[in-house]
């Protein structure tokens, strides 16, 4: 069932492209990433198009094998969500959802969640292509998962993007209350795991705010 406010952006979305006006976005990560509840909160409170790659499985959000064709790199804005590796691997134990069942999809060996140290490095180089690759895109945005627990924070990350990106937005700021996948983000309980600051954490980190540093 659509909501009205999915109803009337869809509206207000369609008619921006046809004058030429309309922003879309893209999301990549590993399943278990946080993707849903992040693509609600764009949703909800940005007028922008989300591209779920049905027709284009290279704009499938949990593609681990993308290609840097220039459509996506000029037509999209690209939102990385970032989780580090052990709350991912624990996200994973809990609920693996489509995750296992994906990896035929691209060509990659089978695994289980027993196989913790093939897991860390699919996990590595999932995001060892964007760190090495996101000079050369413009339109790209590194979300670490640890942001979006503070909803003060959430409200500075949709107006740096609206800031930004010359997105409209919605009147009243709004937090996703169910996201698919998942009953509700336990705050308490991910705050209480510790950071895991290796070399990727750190290099993900540099980039948010070497970014976001440009608008200041």
């Amino acid at each position: 069932m659509i909501k009205l406010y999915q109803l009337e952006k869809r509206v207000i979305n369609n008619f921006l492209y046809l004058i030429g006006k309309g922003n879309t976005f893209v999301i990549y990560s590993p399943q278990r990433s946080f993707s849903n509840f992040f693509r609600q909160l764009i949703e909800m409170n940005l007028f922008i198009n989300y591209e779920q790659g049905k027709k284009n499985l290279n704009y499938y959000k949990h593609n681990p094998k993308v290609k840097l064709d220039i459509n996506l790199k000029k037509k999209f804005i690209i939102f990385i969500l970032y989780k580090e590796f052990n709350l991912w691997y624990e996200s994973i134990k809990r609920n693996p959802a489509d995750f296992f069942l994906k990896l035929n999809d691209f060509k990659i060996n089978p695994m289980t969640i027993r196989d913790k140290k093939k897991l860390k490095k699919y996990h590595k180089n999932f995001y060892d292509f964007w760190i090495l690759n996101a000079h050369k895109i413009k339109n790209i945005e590194f979300v670490n998962f640890r942001e979006v627990l503070n909803d003060n924070n959430n409200q500075f990350l949709l107006n740096y993007f609206k800031k930004k990106y010359n997105l409209k937005s919605n009147s009243t700021f709004k937090i996703p209350t169910t996201i698919r996948f998942s009953k509700k983000i336990n705050k308490k309980r991910i705050l209480k795991f510790p950071i895991t600051k290796d070399t990727q954490f750190k290099k993900i980190n540099k980039l948010i705010k070497q970014r976001r540093d440009l608008l200041i």
